[in-house]
Order: C-alpha cells, then structure tokens, then sequence
C-alpha cells in the first residue's frame, strides 16, 4: 500500500509538470478576466492609459483602409477593449509562469496567435454555428482555420511585441530612437503605449480578416456588426477589393521602403480617431532577407538617392546657364535694339522739326 501510496505522488508530480510544461509551451487565454492588481504598477499603467483612450473616437483618420473600419462603432470599441482585457490575461499568466526574458521571442508567434484565437472565440462565440442558405455552419472554427493566413499576413507582421512585453513584465529597457531608455524615463511609457495600441488594433483586424474572407455577405453578420454606409454588397466588394490592393502594394512596395528607411509605421488612438505615426527602428535584418520586387524597390530607392543629387545639380548648372544667356546676352541685345529704335523715332521726329522751320 505504501509503494501503491508512492506511485500515485509520482504520478501527480509527473501530471502537475506536464501541466507546467504545456503552459509554458502554449498559453491558454481563460475567460475569467486576470485581476491588473497582479500586474506590476507598469503595466497596470500603460493597460488603464490604453483603455481609457479607448473611449475616444475610433474613426479611420489615415488613408490606410483597415479591416475594422467596415465595423460600426460600437462593436469597434467592445473588439479592442476584448482584446487587451486577453493582453491583460495573458500577461498575468507569462508573469507567474516560469518563463522569462529571454524566452520571450520564442513564444511571440505563439502569443498572438493565441491573442487573436481567443478574440474570436469570445467576439463571435454567440454564433457558434450560422445559418448560411440551407447549410448549418461551425462559424467560429471556420473562422479559426485561416489561422496561418492571418499569422502570415497580420501577426507576425505586428512590431515590437517582444519588447513591449519585455518592459511590461521585466522592467527591460526600451529602444527609443536606437536609444536604450530605462523604465524611469517618462518617454519610454508613452512609447509602450504606442506599440500596445497598435497590437490591439492590427490583432482587431485579424480577427474581421476571415470573416471578410467567408462570411462577408451574410445579412446576420451584416445588420449585427457592419457600419450602416457599408452594408450593401457593392460596398464591402469594393471594401475588400481595397484591402486587397493594400495588401499587394503593402508587400511590394510600401514595406520594402519602411524596411530601407529603418521604420516602422504604427497606428495609435487620439481624441478624434485612428491616426498614424512612424518611429524609427533598426530593420537590417529584415533588409538582407529581402528578395524579388521588394528587393528591385529598395535598389530603385537607393539609385534615386544617388543620382538625385547629381541630377540636382546638373539640371541648376544648366538652368543658370538658360537664367544668364536670357538676362546677360538676349537681355541686353533686346536692350540695345530697343534703344536703337528710340533713337531713329527720335531722329527722324527732329527732321520732321527741321522741315517745318
């Protein structure tokens, strides 16, 4: 009974660190929310400075079209406030897991897939199956399998996650300007706040992304969660024909530029809606990877940059040469037949004179 007693203890430390290992292997957000008080003050700061800014307008000021855009207000704000109640979740959860600094890079794709897999499952959970013509749909598991998709093409894409959670959970410094500012600096928690409300709003558009892609034009989803001026089928074709073109001028050109000009492009919150800023990064790494157009775009950006100059200078050499031809030469020989022509009026009037006499 004893060895049986022994056995069963061996098998419970085995069970509890295999619960251990998973966790750390992949986070599970629950649904219960995490208190903040768990939080350090930081990160209790940054997350209350965030939802409050949620409360202002959350109209697309930039000329960038979004996946949010084609939801109306109110369901813009609960999705964004859903999902940095699960940023809040799963921070409390890394906090008291063993994982560390170091490991966080590792787990970045595993964090926001989770981030984004959670949002959906709660945004859209009352339509755990639809009803679409005579057919019975799992909604949201259709959702959840254009996973890789949206990891592709949102996700992994999304800057400086690793970071912002380092600083929020470790007191890591941050990178302002190539510059490394300890948490103390006033800057580096507004620089913390930027990148948090970019993450909520890129994993907000993931989460409309395949609902666009398999239940754009479904009157249900329609009258439940689109803006009013978009919910014709004309509207959301053309709402997703300019995601789409984006997407391929994104990828092509616009972000082989960011990379060369070592920056990136970030979405933030202000009183009258979603605007825009760009903050400078190094991207080297990103650059050498670079191949096919995106790499033909940043050579064309550098051979621009080489021969604008020189161009520059040619076409004002030869500008001031047309400037003083015109003013020196023309000018003064147009000066000096105009005078010429004065001076026959002027003799042949004083003849006239003569005449007379």
């Amino acid at each position: 009974s004893q060895q049986s007693g022994v056995r069963s203890q061996e098998s419970a430390v085995r069970s509890q660190q295999s619960a251990v290992r998973s966790q750390n292997l992949s986070l599970s957000l629950r649904s219960p929310r995490s208190p903040s008080s768990l939080l350090a003050p930081r990160a209790s700061s940054v997350l209350a400075s965030v939802r409050s800014k949620l409360q202002f307008s959350l109209e697309n000021l930039t000329r960038v079209p979004l996946e949010i855009d084609i939801l109306r207000e109110g369901k813009k704000r609960e999705l964004l406030n859903l999902i940095l109640q699960k940023v809040e979740e799963i921070l409390t959860e890394l906090r008291f897991s063993q994982v560390d600094s170091s490991q966080l890079s590792q787990m970045r794709s595993a964090i926001a897939r989770d981030l984004w897999q959670a949002a959906i499952t709660d945004f859209f959970g009352k339509y755990s199956t639809l009803q679409v013509g005579d057919r019975q749909i799992e909604f949201v598991n259709t959702l959840l399998q254009d996973a890789e998709i949206v990891q592709t093409a949102i996700l992994d894409k999304i800057p400086l996650v690793v970071e912002l959670f380092s600083y929020l959970l470790f007191k890591d410094s941050l990178l302002i300007d190539n510059i490394s500012y300890t948490t103390d600096n006033p800057e580096v928690e507004e620089r913390a706040e930027i990148i948090l409300q970019n993450l909520l709003i890129q994993l907000a558009n993931g989460v409309v992304q395949p609902l666009l892609n398999y239940f754009a034009d479904v009157e249900v989803i329609k009258q439940n969660y689109y803006d009013k001026r978009l919910i014709s089928t004309r509207e959301i074709e053309r709402f997703r024909n300019n995601l789409s073109w984006k997407y391929r001028l994104e990828s092509n050109f616009i972000e082989p530029r960011k990379i060369f000009e070592s920056r990136y492009e970030m979405f933030l919150l202000i009183s009258r809606g979603i605007a825009k800023i760009s903050i400078y990064a190094p991207r080297t790494q990103e650059l050498a990877r670079l191949s096919g157009i995106p790499l033909l775009v940043t050579l064309a950006l550098e051979f621009r940059d080489a021969i604008a100059p020189r161009l520059r200078a040619v076409v004002e050499f030869f500008g001031n040469g047309v400037v003083y031809i015109l003013t020196q030469v023309v000018g003064r020989a147009i000066g000096l037949i105009g005078r010429g022509i004065l001076q026959g009026l002027g003799g042949s009037l004083q003849d006239s004179k003569n005449k007379k006499f």
